[in-house]
């Protein structure tokens, strides 16, 4: 025999065929032998397998499938942000759209840093516009809600013009009761 004939040999596979003899192997549980299996059709025979070399050129891994990058919330979050900000000296509406804002421009963030979106630099400019907005309105309404306002506020004009000791603090009383002082005094917007 030579070495390629040798060679030859070790590479082939022989599958091995089912054994449907009784045989005395097997083992002995609790006393008794288990019931032997009864012969049955022959299977068929078991095709060769191929080398695994073979095997592995034939059929290739399947590569991990990568999530597919769209734009995300980056567009609406600046948007929103830009809305916030302009909106932001009349209290309230630079409030809301600013919380809009701050979450959309989070979000979209997340998304392109994760790499699930393109449109990252958007949802961090929408984030912070947002966030003006918010600080700005929230401002605003502060001085609203708990008082903090200029001369006169809450005051009616009798009672403004009472407290003002200088033409300023009277223009701001005018200005505040508009309505009420032309309607007193007429001639004197002329």
């Amino acid at each position: 025999m030579t070495a390629e004939t040798n060679q030859d040999a070790r590479r082939r596979v022989v599958p091995m065929q089912p054994v449907d003899a009784p045989t005395d192997v097997l083992p002995v549980v609790g006393g008794r032998r288990p019931a032997r299996p009864t012969p049955g059709p022959a299977a068929p025979p078991v095709p060769p397998a191929p080398p695994r070399a073979a095997a592995r050129e034939a059929a290739p891994e399947p590569e991990p499938a990568e999530p597919e990058r769209r734009a995300g919330m980056g567009l609406p979050a600046l948007v929103l942000g830009l809305l916030a900000a302009a909106t932001a000296w009349s209290g309230w509406a630079g409030v809301v759209l600013g919380l809009f804002a701050v979450a959309a421009g989070f979000l979209g963030a997340r998304r392109a840093w994760r790499g699930l979106a393109t449109d990252g630099a958007f949802s961090l400019g929408g984030l912070v516009l947002g966030a003006v907005g918010l600080v700005w309105g929230a401002v605003v309404v502060s001085q609203t809600l708990f008082g903090s306002g200029a001369f006169g506020d809450g005051l009616t004009l009798d009672q403004c013009l009472a407290q003002a000791t200088s033409s300023f603090e009277m223009h701001m009383c005018k200005s505040q009761h508009i309505t009420e002082f032309n309607q007193r005094f007429p001639n004197a917007a002329e």
